[in-house]
């Protein structure tokens, strides 16, 4: 199939766009699997005690 150079510079430009919003739209997926864990999280643990960091950080020999 042949193509004028506009054209073909056109099809490129808007496959480069099509990349770019796939890109966004996986990082915005990616968030939201990472919230919809920690609501899970805290739905699983809820009414179970927590711990302060300085507990994580005594029970565990860390430092800072």
């Amino acid at each position: 199939m042949f193509m004028t150079k506009t054209a073909q510079q056109h099809v490129v430009r808007s496959i480069s766009r099509k990349h770019a919003q796939i890109a966004t739209l996986r990082e915005e997926l990616e968030d939201l699997n990472d919230y919809l864990a920690l609501t899970e999280a805290r739905v699983r643990d809820e009414g179970k005690p927590r711990l302060t960091h300085a507990e994580v950080k005594k029970r565990y020999g860390l430092k800072g």
